[in-house]
């Protein structure tokens, strides 16, 4: 009769010590479940980015002159994040318990998120059975920052937030510009700037290595700086989702499979619908790989569709118009004139029925407003929204005392710049879900929308920001009627 022999479970673990000490993919394999609870993918670039990562580790432990500073583009739903900043500071403890890492990104909520992933990790009865050597100080286990007992640690920073007293053996730099903030000259300028001083947070300038993880947001973001900065001290892993030259190193284009990178979490349905949410240049961006889209600018003049006014009002019904206003003061032509769009939200597709600009002082200004709306349809249930700089204050504080038939209102305090408002409405004028009324106006108005920033106007920029974002307060995303769309332009 034959018997199983059960296997000492103390024997198992000595070999699974051993491999994930040998192997950074066994761990990544080993601790998967700890930080992900469905089935993993183990597309081929996982363990490429683990053999990379795995032949850093050396240098951060032998405190050697680092041979470089790694970058790695890679677009979201890649498991970069886990790989790189979760999993990576658990498993180099499990080398060296002394190693001090200081991880980066945007956002403090995110940052910490990864560090207590890591640290969900270290504190598992897994973890704990393979790795006893390794554990975290019970006085100093924040989940910002983090201690072991063997001198190591573990600080999560965030763009813009100040690091001072820490240094580190190893800098992880995970997304240090929010894909949503990218066209910000400020944003970009101030997450370009925390890598620098990232950099002075080294033990020593010559060892400390930084990882940098991100997508291509923009021709200056934080990889565009360090390449142009330090190109010869930089290895530079590029993989766009789809097949293209922009692929590095060279030699990994075989590897994509049907011009994928990973065919099962990126096949060609969810890239589809990608393109749809985020828009050529956001797609572009965080899926290519490319700082900047195909044909130029943030709006593109075929994005926009047309209607008759005929047929506008047989599709019509009861729905409201709303204005939307950017007001000036003066009459001299070298300043900014006022500009209004009058909109009208009809199932999933929002019109601009008329848009106009004036070059008034305030006097003539408040008397030219309530007129201009009502020839342009105002009821009962339109709105006046206007943007609320010094001279929108004013007006809009003037016209709720002279005129109680002008809902007037002042749209949100705008925390973004105009060419962050702009590029967040522009996947929805791609997908073909803003429609212009034909009339005089249009050539102008699609001239200076699609020439901004270079125009020397940008008031149908900033309004046609305002009303995108007030009709469709969930973006491209709004899937309840974006499938509905086509039904009115095949």
């Amino acid at each position: 009769m034959n018997s199983k022999v059960k296997i000492p479970q103390k024997l198992i673990d000595a070999i699974e010590r051993e491999a994930c000490k040998a192997s950074f993919f066994e761990f990544v394999q080993s601790f998967w479940s700890i930080v992900i609870k469905e089935d993993p993918v183990y597309n081929w670039h996982i363990p490429f980015l683990c053999d990379e990562l795995q032949k850093l580790a050396p240098y951060i432990i032998g405190r050697k002159k680092k041979p470089y500073d790694l970058i790695i583009n890679i677009p979201p739903g890649t498991t970069k994040s886990t790989i790189v900043t979760i999993m990576f500071p658990a498993w180099l403890w499990t080398q060296d318990p002394t190693v001090r890492i200081i991880s980066n990104s945007y956002s403090a909520d995110l940052s910490i998120e990864h560090a207590i992933k890591s640290r969900d990790i270290i504190i598992s009865d897994k973890y704990k059975r393979l790795f006893p050597e390794v554990e975290i100080r019970k006085d100093k286990g924040q989940k910002k920052a983090y201690e072991n007992t063997k001198t190591g640690s573990r600080i999560a920073a965030s763009t813009g937030g100040t690091i001072t007293g820490k240094h580190a053996h190893l800098i992880l730099n995970d997304d240090p510009l929010n894909p949503a903030q990218a066209a910000s000259d400020v944003e970009r300028k101030t997450s370009n700037e925390h890598t620098k001083t990232l950099s002075s947070r080294k033990v020593d300038k010559k060892n400390t290595i930084t990882i940098t993880i991100m997508q291509r947001l923009h021709d200056e973001d934080v990889t565009g700086y360090l390449i142009k900065k330090k190109e010869d001290g930089i290895r530079h892993i590029c993989l766009p989702a789809e097949l293209s030259d922009r692929v590095r190193p060279i030699e990994v284009r075989e590897k994509y499979v049907n011009g994928l990178l990973d065919p099962v979490r990126l096949s060609r349905d969810v890239l589809t619908e990608a393109k749809i949410d985020l828009g050529s240049r956001g797609y572009a961006n965080q899926y290519e790989q490319s700082p900047s889209a195909a044909g130029g600018n943030i709006i593109k003049k075929d994005w926009f569709k047309t209607i008759t006014y005929p047929d506008f009002i047989r599709l019509r019904t009861s729905e409201p118009i709303i204005f939307f206003g950017d007001t000036g003061y003066t009459e001299e032509e070298q300043n900014d004139p006022s500009g209004f769009i009058a909109t009208c939200k009809v199932g999933p597709l929002l019109y601009i029925t008329h848009a106009h600009k004036v070059l008034l002082e305030f006097p003539e200004l408040v008397r030219f407003v309530p007129t201009y709306v009502r020839s342009q349809g105002y009821t009962n249930t339109s709105s006046l929204r206007i943007e609320p700089k010094a001279s929108g204050k004013s007006i809009v504080q003037y016209l709720k005392k002279s005129s109680d038939e002008i809902n007037v209102t002042e749209t949100p305090s705008p925390t973004d710049s105009k060419e962050v408002r702009l590029t967040a409405a522009s996947p929805t004028v791609e997908a073909g879900r803003v429609v212009l009324v034909e009339g005089g106006w249009n050539e102008e108005f699609v001239e200076e929308v699609c020439g901004f920033p270079t125009k020397p106007h940008d008031e149908y920029a900033d309004l046609i920001g305002y009303a995108v974002s007030y009709h469709f307060p969930n973006g491209a995303n709004d899937k309840s009627n974006a499938a509905k769309a086509a039904d009115y332009f095949g």
